[in-house]
């Protein structure tokens, strides 16, 4: 049987995981990753791993999300910095997110490795509606700026949010899209989204923004 733990011997192990699944999810990779690569790492018998997580794709989707958490702030902090809805703060917040989800080591190799789409079908759904609940609501305050400087108010607020993700996620496609013509591509696709969106602006209301 599993060894019981205290509390504070818990809170430990769980750490450890942690920064041991953070470490080999990042150089080798969810598949390439074993229940008991974490274990070893993190000093306990390989059967106690699962007081913790039931797999080792939950551990791996826990430290994604403290990743997705992590950017969110940064972004928050950034538009927040910048009280003025512009063209170019549009433009900025949407090129910051570019470059945060496409420099993190872990969010490219699950996604550059094509790992994202095999850990999706490894997790409960109800896991999965969480995280889109939860960038629902972080963004929130985003698009409520957006929306009370008059920017999309007729769009459900949700749907921007959506817009937002999809855009996005483009950062992870850069083979895809192809390694020369990625940056051009996104700053052009950008600078078209943030024009588009003060363009109606100014159309409804008969100003025109920069």
């Amino acid at each position: 049987m599993p060894k019981k733990f205290n509390d504070q011997e818990k809170e430990l192990i769980q750490q450890k995981l942690l920064k041991a699944g953070q470490t080999s999810f990042q150089t080798l990779g969810l598949k390439k990753t074993s229940v008991e690569d974490l274990t070893k790492a993190s000093g306990i018998a390989q059967g106690s791993f699962y007081l913790f997580y039931k797999s080792k794709e939950e551990l791996c989707y826990e430290i994604l999300l403290m990743e997705e958490a992590t950017i969110r702030e940064q972004l928050l902090q950034s538009i927040a910095s910048n009280p003025a809805v512009t063209k170019e703060s549009i433009r900025d917040f949407m090129l910051d997110g570019f470059r945060l989800m496409s420099e993190n080591p872990l969010i490219r190799q699950m996604y550059l490795e094509g790992e994202f789409e095999y850990l999706i079908r490894k997790l409960p759904h109800e896991l999965l509606e969480q995280n889109y609940r939860d960038d629902q609501d972080a963004m929130m305050p985003v698009v409520q700026k957006w929306q009370d400087s008059g920017i999309l108010t007729d769009v459900e607020p949700e749907l921007i949010v959506s817009m937002f993700r999809a855009i996005v996620l483009l950062s992870l496609h850069k083979k895809e899209i192809g390694e020369h013509s990625y940056t051009p591509t996104i700053e052009l696709l950008v600078d078209v989204l943030a024009e588009g969106m003060v363009a109606r602006r100014a159309r409804k209301d008969g100003s025109q923004d920069d």
